[in-house]
């Protein structure tokens, strides 16, 4: 799609201005011991949209599409961190990071009964084809993407020492700009010919804080130093929580063909939204500057474009819902310069 170019151009050059400051030599929270420290990975990402609701049986809508945590599809991203030194006693990195995934996802639906049991209306309210049979095949293809530049202030905190349960490393302040824009076809295969084809795009912007640290499941309450299969293992778990408000703005593109004239319709609406984000990373270290992590983000969105198309005379209207999204990616660390990536742990 075409905001897939300016997302890639939007984090290459953040992340060229990033990695134009001076890097501090120094460690420095769980992320980035010294100097800069640069990703990439790829994995899978779980999307589960509000369903389409476009033709018709006895009067209700029917769901052209099955949303559940079956649609599902791929994900690459990237980013780059480095430090910053200290600004008022606390120790600052910038970060630059970006991703990209797409869900597709199909389904076909029927309708039999009496003579007028099954309608499609076209998104106008102009048009509408009522009979006793219809079958549609609908198909659907959402892409998902995100940029964001954010600053981690650290609290100083011992970062080479495990916790026994929880220990906060850093807080955070950022700026992101993400989307999801889907284009869904809808083809009546049996009862009436029709085609309708619709883009939906959103494109959401805004800012977000948040708090993150190292935890641990090697621990007895009131017991230290026990240790457990992570820690056998060489692996150290990492939490990350960011919370935000959002201008989500929506652009809609309907048309229709098959009922007689074709017919266009075009919308567009803004809406307040909040995003809210779990993060959890099990790292292992693989070298003094290379390490692989398993990295999930977990995220609440609380406004997403649901059509509500026309009835006959009526006017098609972009109205909203909440959905969750979950993105899995195994991801390479590199940390460049001479000192390496991660303090030693005791």
């Amino acid at each position: 799609m075409s905001r897939l170019s300016y997302i890639f151009a939007a984090t290459l050059i953040g992340a060229a201005a990033v990695a134009a400051q001076p890097a501090a030599a120094q460690d420095f929270t769980t992320a980035t011991y010294g100097g800069t420290t640069i990703w990439a990975g790829g994995g899978v990402q779980f999307l589960s949209l509000p369903d389409i609701r476009f033709t018709g049986k006895s009067g209700h809508r029917q769901h052209n599409t099955e949303s559940d945590w079956l649609d599902f599809g791929g994900s690459v991203g990237g980013g780059l961190e480095t430090s910053f030194g200290y600004w008022g006693g606390y120790r600052v990195s910038g970060s630059v990071e970006g991703f990209w995934s797409q869900v597709e996802d199909d389904h076909t639906i029927g309708c039999s009964g009496g003579a007028t049991a099954c309608f499609v209306i076209d998104p106008t309210g102009t048009q509408a084809y009522t009979g006793s049979t219809l079958k549609t095949k609908t198909d659907r293809e959402a892409d998902y993407w995100g940029a964001q530049a954010e600053l981690k202030f650290a609290t100083g905190a011992p970062t080479e020492v495990k916790p026994d349960i929880y220990r906060n490393d850093y807080f955070i302040v950022g700026f992101d700009v993400r989307g999801i824009d889907q284009d869904n076809k809808l083809r009546g295969i049996r009862g009436t010919a029709f085609t309708y084809k619709e883009t939906l795009d959103t494109t959401y912007s805004g800012g977000y804080i948040g708090m993150g640290g190292e935890y641990s499941f090697g621990f007895i309450p009131g017991v230290k130093s026990v240790g457990g299969i992570y820690d056998s293992l060489g692996l150290r778990t990492f939490v990350n929580a960011t919370a935000g408000l959002y201008n989500a703005e929506t652009d809609y593109n309907g048309r229709f063909t098959g009922l007689g004239t074709p017919t266009s319709l075009a919308k567009s609406n803004d809406e307040l939204a909040f995003i809210g984000t779990v993060s959890l990373e099990t790292r292992k270290q693989l070298g003094t500057r290379t390490s692989l992590s398993l990295w999930t983000d977990y995220e609440y969105i609380s406004s997403v474009p649901q059509m509500k198309y026309a009835g006959v005379g009526g006017t098609t209207r972009i109205d909203e819902d909440a959905v969750f999204a979950t993105r899995t990616m195994l991801r390479l660390n590199i940390g460049l310069g001479s000192q390496q990536l991660y303090p030693d742990q005791y």
